[in-house]
């Protein structure tokens, strides 16, 4: 199940794009990156630092639900070690830094 807090931003999107940092083991950050990249493409997965596990997933507001969705099941599923560490919403400048 999606949390509370997760339910109230899926509810008011961002109009432009939405920036995730996410924290895996290290050992399957390859194989989380091409489940999410494979899913039609919903996000375009980006390893920050491959050594501590720290992914970055940019997505459209379109896109956000499905993206939570394969994340919260590669967590249940998968990575119980997956988190969501960061969300920098539009600020581009801060996702490629």
């Amino acid at each position: 199940m999606l949390k509370e807090e997760t339910i109230k931003k899926l509810k008011n999107p961002p109009t432009k794009s939405v920036n995730l940092v996410v924290k895996v083991n290290p050992e399957k950050l390859n194989f989380i990156s091409m489940v999410v990249d494979g899913h039609g493409r919903i996000a375009l997965p980006r390893t920050r630092n491959g050594k501590k596990g720290i992914l970055d997933f940019l997505t459209s507001p379109d896109c956000v639900q499905e993206l939570y969705e394969i994340l919260e099941d590669l967590k249940k599923n998968y990575d119980p070690s997956l988190e969501i560490v960061g969300e920098l919403g539009d600020n581009w400048l801060e996702a490629v830094l």
